[in-house]
């Protein structure tokens, strides 16, 4: 132990802690944002257009107090997360950013921050800007997410998941640093003294004023996606998340002004967190929208993605997507954007690309022959088919009385007694079943033609 605590005595005097501290926080962060969005692939975009739509919930031959739990907790789940967030304190870190962004404040405005920490204030304003921007912009669609998406019909059981999940995400930033104290062998008092800062009576309006921005924005986007769920599912709910780091942005950079005026933008550190802050969020922003491009504009990486991906006419629809798609659509759309593979951004919305609004016949296929749908959703599918493949009969009856081979035709012999007076012998010695043209109606229309 001796041994030990003199060893930390010169790590800590060379600043070695501090360099593991930054770090911590770095890794901390990133897994923070590929938790988030594992979350976004995994849980929302492998599920589209698959959901249970508000007629069917109201439908189903089940009890009804259940299910009436069930919507309700699905409404207001996150209000009670909310105020537990701002009622206790093992919550607090979900309210975080504020001191994060008064003490980098604090620290831009010393005279270390100004000179030959200069490079430190620009690390960790970046920290700072996906701690208190990013991370927390995507919590509207992964709230949404987690409490439509991985609901169990239990209310109990669905709002453990949920303050489970949102208490882990915010309390990362205090769990790596006992982490740290841990590592370190430091004692519990250095650990309160070192994080004991003086607040000024500003920083409770700032409190109060970053609650208000924070939860009604993220309460309001949650209840609507959970609502819209219900109604369709579609990869276009994915602009809540840029919206939301935009609009975090702008207030960052905007409000605390209008609380405290001018002691806010000091010279030399204050523009520094500016631009600082400003070139991550967009540069984030831009990534994500690389990153998601084929799921964000219709058309674009159609026939890949087809158009009718983006407004499912049906939630028994198989998804297209397969494979390493989340990688493979990013480099996709990169290549669409600039052109890379022979083929302009807006071909598909000028008509030069058949974007496929309307689905094919076997993209319904998995859904009949699956195992994963509900007996009332099988039943509503077959009926769904056997529509389509009547509307496609109907297509070819009118074709063949166009010709003149209509079912009167054909029973006399016609012009074409031969082939079409056999055709139609089959179809009696069937005992005169309806037969339902598939995939090879198209074929057998072209060739009578």
């Amino acid at each position: 132990w001796p041994c030990t605590q003199l060893c930390w005595f010169y790590l800590l005097g060379s600043q070695f802690l501090q360099w593991v501290a930054v770090v911590v926080a770095v890794l901390t962060i990133v897994f923070q944002v590929l938790l988030l969005e594992s979350m976004i692939v995994a849980n929302f975009l492998a599920e589209v257009p698959h959901t249970t739509t508000w007629y069917e919930w109201w439908t189903l031959d089940e009890p009804w107090l259940p299910r009436l739990i069930w919507l309700l907790g699905k409404v207001i789940v996150f209000w009670f997360m909310i105020g537990n967030a701002v009622n206790f304190d093992d919550s607090q870190s979900f309210l975080a950013s504020p001191e994060i962004r008064l003490l980098l404040r604090s620290l831009a405005n010393r005279f270390e921050g100004q000179t030959y920490a200069y490079c430190t204030v620009v690390l960790w304003t970046i920290i700072s800007e996906f701690a208190t921007v990013i991370v927390v912009s995507y919590f509207a669609l992964v709230s949404a997410i987690i409490i439509n998406v991985e609901s169990t019909g239990n209310a109990l059981g669905d709002a453990t998941i949920i303050f489970l999940i949102f208490d882990f995400i915010p309390e990362l930033d205090g769990w790596a640093m006992g982490l740290i104290a841990f590592a370190a062998c430091l004692p519990q008092d250095f650990v309160d003294q070192s994080s004991t800062y003086l607040q000024g009576p500003r920083c409770q309006v700032v409190y109060r004023t970053y609650r208000y921005v924070l939860f009604w924005w993220t309460g309001i986007w949650t209840t609507l996606l959970i609502l819209l769920f219900r109604y369709q599912m579609t990869p276009l709910y994915l602009w809540v998340v840029p919206a939301s780091f935009l609009y975090f942005l702008v207030l960052w950079q905007t409000w605390p002004y209008c609380l405290d005026g001018w002691p806010v933008c000091f010279p030399h550190g204050g523009p520094c967190i500016f631009w600082a802050a400003l070139g991550t969020t967009l540069l984030w922003t831009g990534f994500f929208i690389l990153r998601y491009g084929c799921f964000l504009f219709p058309c674009v990486c159609a026939p890949e993605v087809p158009g009718w991906f983006f407004f499912p006419p049906s939630n028994m629809l198989l998804s297209p997507l397969e494979g390493e798609w989340d990688t493979k659509y990013f480099y996709l759309f990169v290549e669409r954007l600039f052109g890379l593979g022979g083929r302009a951004f807006l071909d598909g919305l000028w008509g030069e690309v058949d974007c496929g609004w309307e689905p094919l016949e076997s993209d319904y296929e998995r859904f009949y022959h699956g195992d994963l749908q509900t007996p009332q959703q099988f039943q509503k599918g077959w009926e769904t088919r056997v529509a389509q493949l009547e509307g496609q009969v109907q297509v070819l009856t009118n074709v063949l009385a166009s010709l003149g081979l209509g079912a009167d035709g054909l029973a006399d012999g016609g012009s074409d007694g031969g082939a079409a007076g056999r055709m139609e012998a089959s179809l009696r010695d069937a005992g005169g079943r309806r037969l339902l043209l598939g995939g090879g109606a198209s074929l057998l229309n072209g060739t009578l033609i």
